[in-house]
């Protein structure tokens, strides 16, 4: 039976991938703050953030055959850059990208053994920025270059690395994000609320979590994937190359339609 090892498959698209390797007849290794109520996953309790419990349970990793490691762990805000709170953005970072990277190179010699596909949930906000959402969208373009990067490092380790860059999607991560609130961004807050309610309605009208799991799922079956970054429902890949095409004076106009524009506007 081959392994999965997820991170975040408590809920929203990682909980969705765990179902759907557990379908395909994967024994799922779940690691998250809350566990994953799906039947047979061994659940690692662990905020990603506390290094010593962390390091506890990787020790125990190192002992199973993993044929697969999706990253799914993700936390975002909204605020101004003014006013954010050190210790806020430093937690988005320590979740969103350092810990990937620290459980990646302490598990490094077992996923080598197995030549076990990586994934890590990226956004492709990396690509078409979040307004107010500065620290996660960096994260994410930080995330994109460090796969890139590894793919280069590990070639000839056995392991590939891709990173997912769904849009939208419907699932509570957008009822979990950090708002700060009008008090606390003066200045900003209609501006904030306006670029907030349309990320929301952006996500809540997005893809299924299933269809990721699904597309996850396909790419980590394959022998060989020849792209880092991927793009997933359709829409998505219509913006993905779009973004790379078009100058920023208009990539920069398309953001403000998209997130400063209300309905009565529209």
């Amino acid at each position: 039976m081959k392994t999965l090892f997820i991170v975040g498959g408590s809920s929203g698209i990682g909980y969705a991938t765990a179902k759907k390797f557990l379908s395909e007849g994967y024994e799922v290794i779940n690691m998250s703050r809350t566990p994953c109520d799906l039947p047979s996953v061994t659940n690692l309790e662990c905020n990603v953030t506390e290094r010593s419990v962390l390091d506890k349970h990787l020790e125990e990793l190192k002992e199973k055959s993993i044929d697969a490691f999706v990253y799914s762990a993700g936390f975002s805000m909204a605020s101004p850059l003014e006013f954010v709170a050190e210790g806020d953005y430093r937690y988005l970072y320590e979740v969103n990208l350092f810990a990937f990277l620290h459980i990646l190179r302490t598990l490094l010699p077992t996923l080598e053994k197995t030549s076990a596909k990586v994934c890590v949930v990226s956004s492709l906000a990396s690509l078409a920025p979040i307004p107010f959402d500065a620290y996660y969208t960096s994260s994410k373009c930080a995330v994109n270059g460090a796969i890139t990067a590894l793919r280069q490092e590990l070639a000839e380790s056995g392991v590939t690395l891709f990173a997912v860059l769904p849009g939208g999607v419907k699932t509570d991560f957008t009822s979990k994000r950090k708002v700060y609130p009008p008090a606390a961004v003066d200045g900003y807050a209609q501006k904030m609320t306006l670029a907030t309610d349309n990320l929301r309605d952006m996500e809540q009208n997005g893809s299924s979590p299933a269809k990721v799991a699904d597309f996850i799922y396909k790419k980590t079956q394959k022998e060989k994937l020849l792209s880092a970054l991927y793009p997933v429902a359709f829409p998505d890949k219509i913006v993905f190359f779009m973004l790379r095409l078009l100058p920023q004076i208009l990539i920069d106009k398309l953001i403000n339609n998209v997130f400063f524009t209300s309905d009565t506007e529209a």
